[in-house]
């Protein structure tokens, strides 16, 4: 579930793409299932491991496009995050990026797009464009850095 895996984000990230599927998906591999209640932000839970390459292999093209709207610098200078929409008014994803801009996770959800993020370390609003939040910790096992 690794190397694969690792490069399927990366290279879909490097192409403004995104999986379909509703997951967190690092760049060491490792993935999550990641659901939320839609539009309202709500009930925010990571699941079961994800394989993305599994996935993909399946449907190379269950992919849709990842626009950016909204960055923000982390205080620690690790890098950012970013946040923003997809291929549909129904996509929305928040993603982490080092230092150098590579990405280091990003979570896909059926959220709306993500449209404005605050910092306040070590936790990182994201909102929607319908005025919805939802609020992780940064440094967390499953948002930090690789």
């Amino acid at each position: 579930m690794g190397g694969e895996a690792a490069s399927a984000i990366v290279s879909l990230w490097a192409a403004g793409e995104m999986p379909v599927e509703c997951g967190l998906f690092r760049a060491d591999g490792t993935g999550r299932e990641a659901d939320c209640d839609d539009a309202e932000l709500t009930d925010f839970a990571l699941g079961e491991p994800i394989d993305l390459g599994a996935l993909l292999a399946k449907d190379p093209e269950w992919t849709a496009c990842a626009y950016v709207f909204a960055e923000a610098a982390l205080p620690d200078g690790s890098g950012r995050l970013v946040s923003g929409g997809g291929s549909h008014g129904s996509d929305g994803f928040f993603a982490r990026l080092d230092f150098d801009g590579s990405l280091v996770w990003l979570v896909h959800l059926l959220c709306n797009e993500l449209v404005a993020i605050a910092v306040e370390w070590p936790l990182a609003t994201f909102t929607n464009n319908c005025d919805n939040t939802l609020t992780i910790d940064v440094t967390g096992p499953d948002f930090g850095p690789v």
